[in-house]
């Protein structure tokens, strides 16, 4: 669902939990969350309502969170790959930097 989602996909709501926060569109969907749900503004009082805290706890289970980074996630790389890419792409950065400074 990350990979497959946008900026677009983002909905910032307090449907879920009475507090607000961005979710993905396909994750509310999927819960059956409409588009007239998200426009509530209902808020929990933390206080008071234990049960409600509990359902949110649930509900990160199914209900995915994300922000407009998502964007830029357009694979699923396994941990070594992801380290290996982070590590190339800081080396790179570091040569590039030290390259701009020898021209001073």
């Amino acid at each position: 669902m990350i990979i497959n989602s946008d900026a677009n996909d983002i909905v910032y709501t307090a449907a879920v939990s009475g507090v607000n926060a961005n979710f993905l569109k396909p994750s509310l969907e999927a819960m059956g969350i409409t588009e007239e749900m998200w426009k509530n503004t209902k808020k929990i009082d933390f206080g008071k309502d234990l049960s409600a805290a509990e359902a949110e706890a649930k509900a990160w289970k199914t209900i995915w969170s994300a922000g407009h980074g998502v964007t830029s996630i357009n694979d699923c790389p396994s941990v070594q790959e992801l380290v290996e890419k982070l590590k190339s792409e800081f080396v790179s950065s570091i040569r590039k930097q030290s390259e701009l400074l020898d021209r001073f």
